[in-house]
């Protein structure tokens, strides 16, 4: 089963965020800055479009399981309901 841990950053993760932090606090040019700012919104929507599509899967993924399950357990108990043959 998957741990429910909170999600940690990466040492990478942590480095690209310091880099874009200190573009950004260096950065004098406000047109530089809105084109950052435009990816960055671009990026944030990509991400989020990416964890609603996975947690999509994931979701159909369980359904699926528990559906397997969900019929194993009537076969079975439909087989131990019915009388053995001589």
């Amino acid at each position: 089963m998957a741990s429910m841990d909170p999600i940690k950053h990466t040492l990478e993760s942590s480095f690209e965020s310091e880099k874009l932090i200190r573009l950004i606090n260096d950065c004098t040019d406000l047109e530089e800055l809105r084109e950052m700012a435009l990816l960055l919104v671009q990026q944030l929507a990509q991400q989020k479009a990416a964890r609603a599509w996975m947690a999509t899967r994931a979701s159909e993924s369980e359904n699926s399981k528990l559906e397997m399950l969900a019929e194993l357990i009537r076969r079975s108990q439909g087989e131990a309901s019915q009388p053995e043959e001589p």
